[in-house]
């Protein structure tokens, strides 16, 4: 087999370009999130849910510089609750609901207002449960 390292330093080099790109994207070390966000209303609240042991969406869009309210329903007859971090890394909580044993039951948080970047919420009983808070400057959240 012959080495031909024209093709492997090319090929090694766009690998660490596009790795140090990916870490460097958000800065909290929280994954970008999959699939469509539930958008926070006017006033920068939103209504999210669990149910059968999964969040309404994987992620939760809000505008930067104001309060962000949460309305959360736990329609599972096991309890939950959201609990909203920096980031994945939990090291500092921001604000978290009550838990809740449904089903039907709610509770309301209000995270304090944030400046734009990505946080990361879970389930503290059910830790698979999580997410990102996508919050956005004002300009460029798409409020409904």
């Amino acid at each position: 087999m012959t080495y031909r390292p024209r093709v492997a330093l090319p090929a090694a080099l766009f690998l660490a370009a596009a790795l140090l790109a990916a870490c460097s994207s958000t800065g909290s070390g929280t994954p970008p999130p999959s699939g469509a966000c539930v958008v926070a209303d006017a006033g920068n609240a939103v209504d999210f849910s669990a149910k059968d042991t999964m969040f309404s969406a994987p992620c939760i869009e809000a505008a930067a510089g104001q309060p962000i309210t949460i309305r959360f329903t736990n329609f599972d007859s096991v309890p939950h609750n959201v609990t909203v971090y920096r980031d994945n890394s939990k090291a500092e909580e921001i604000a978290h609901t009550e838990t809740i044993t449904g089903p039907n039951a709610s509770s309301t948080v209000t995270v304090p207002a944030q400046d734009a970047g990505q946080l990361f919420y879970d389930c503290t009983i059910h830790p698979g449960m999580n997410g990102a808070l996508v919050v956005k400057a004002a300009s460029s959240a798409s409020a409904s």
